[in-house]
């Protein structure tokens, strides 16, 4: 049963369509995982297991009749607890939440539905999404699978942790400073965060419940999983407009053939505007721009010209501006107060505690970097199939308050730049990056990341790029003792 639990979401659908697996045998397996890990990791924070029983022997009585629901059919999975579910408590991690019930499907969860997956609960999350640990007062803090005195990462902490400890095969998560990507790094698995506009965050909290939208750039719906084909699937369920969100494009989901490894061009850099790395890392990325070179690819370290302190000040106006917009006045003047107490000297928090209280004026011009950002990403990719770069400055850290000082080897780095300097740059400039685990080595107990980063649009061909890369970084690696 535990074995069944750690297969990829695809082929548990194909072994249910077969019949090689019932359904209900699937979903017990999931609910063994929870609660032999729950207790200790909590990333799951509301188990819906009696509906989830009801649904997985619905879909076996279907199946009998012949009937396949979609690619999912059967397939239990959790959704992060940012996401309105019709009769399932979300709350964001706030408390004034802590009792809500929606009455309607974000735009995610129902295409899931839709596709046949069984909802089996949803995970946990930093309050409002807005931190890059997750902890809340509502359910608590999740512990990293691999150390639990470590953090998962945030905001879509508790997903990833229910990925990489069998808990789930498929999570949907939200990003919009790395909160896919830091997760899957910390964990070991894999995530994607598409191109802003291709999957609708119609029904996420925030915003609140009832209110106007404030998120319009930067915030992307993903998936998190174990392999590059499910996150393949995932976007292939999820994409596309829903009728709700006006602003997203007609961009249909193509399927685009891989290649041979070798017929692929690399660019790669660990240097973003001087900010440290830690020693691991640098080697991993280096030891993987190797190993490329050796399987015949063209690679190249190149760092493009870019004022990251600019980038870092305006990801932040955009997001204190827009998230701001969506949140209480009292909630916004805490979170200004939270950000403004950080440690150290950090241009994204200047950003984000400007954006709270800027003038149309700053949001105006927060936005021209962004297109001065995206332009000079999109030419620096030509010629390139991906752009490889760290996810984080290092491995996943031990728990400690949000703001506190992040090490670095032996150095002190501020907290936000410590977790999403590297990440949220692409929340900027909107392009699709693929985070995925780099092949273990001597000496080093936690895993470690690296985003992979294409063309706005080309989410296909950037996924067919990093099952490539897969085949030299390694697969899924489970944490001892799940």
């Amino acid at each position: 049963m535990q074995e069944l639990a750690f297969l990829p979401a695809h082929e548990m659908a194909e072994r249910v369509r077969l019949r090689d697996v019932s359904a209900v045998e699937l979903l017990e397996a999931h609910l063994q995982q929870v609660a032999r890990n729950n207790v200790r990791l909590n990333a799951l924070v509301t188990l819906d297991e009696a509906r989830a029983r009801a649904r997985a022997r619905e879909a076996d009585e279907a199946l009998a009749r012949g009937e396949v629901w979609g690619p999912l059919h059967g397939v239990p999975l959790t959704i992060k607890d940012a996401f309105e579910t019709t009769g399932l408590r979300t709350t964001s991690g706030f408390e004034r939440l802590a009792d809500y019930v929606p009455k309607r499907d974000a735009t995610v969860v129902a295409r899931l539905k839709a596709a046949g997956a069984v909802v089996v609960g949803k995970t946990n999350l930093p309050r409002l999404a807005l931190d890059t640990q997750t902890h809340n007062t509502v359910f608590g803090r999740t512990n990293n699978p691999w150390d639990v005195e470590r953090t998962p990462g945030g905001s879509s902490g508790g997903g990833a942790v229910a990925v990489a400890a069998g808990m789930s095969p498929l999570e949907v998560g939200s990003d919009i400073g790395g909160s896919i990507r830091i997760p899957s790094h910390y964990c070991g698995v894999f995530g994607l965060k598409p191109t802003d506009g291709r999957i609708p965050l119609s029904g996420h909290i925030p915003g609140l419940p009832g209110t106007a939208r404030g998120v319009r750039h930067q915030g992307v719906a993903g998936p998190l999983a174990r392999t590059v084909e499910d996150l393949r699937l995932a976007l292939r369920i999820l994409s596309g407009p829903d009728g709700v969100d006006t602003e997203m494009p007609p961009v249909p989901f193509q399927e685009v053939p891989r290649r041979e490894l070798r017929s692929y061009r690399f660019v790669w850099t660990d240097d973003f505007g001087g900010m440290p790395v830690s020693a691991q890392t640098r080697a991993a990325l280096a030891g993987l721009a190797r190993t490329l070179e050796g399987a015949g690819c063209v690679v190249e370290r190149r760092t493009p010209e870019i004022d990251f302190d600019a980038v870092w000040t305006a990801w932040g106006q955009l997001l204190g501006a827009e998230v701001g917009a969506e949140i209480p006045l009292p909630a916004r003047v805490m979170t200004a107060l939270h950000f403004r107490s950080m440690r150290g000297d950090s241009a994204i928090n200047r950003g984000i505690v400007r954006g709270l209280w800027g003038r149309m004026t700053d949001y105006v011009q927060a936005l021209s970097v962004r297109d001065q950002m995206m332009a000079k990403v999109e030419d620096f990719l030509v010629g390139w199939d991906a752009w490889l770069c760290p996810v984080t400055m290092g491995a996943a850290f031990t728990h400690r308050p949000s703001g506190d000082w992040v090490e670095v080897d032996a150095r002190r780095v501020p907290y936000m730049e410590g977790t999403c300097g590297f990440s949220n740059f692409f929340n900027l400039t909107g392009h699709p990056v693929v985070a995925m685990p780099l092949p273990p080595a001597s000496g080093r107990t936690l895993p470690l990341g690296v985003q992979v980063v294409g063309r706005r649009w080309k989410d296909e061909a950037l996924l067919s790029v990093a099952e490539a890369l897969a085949e030299v970084a390694g697969p899924f690696r489970r944490p001892p003792g799940v």
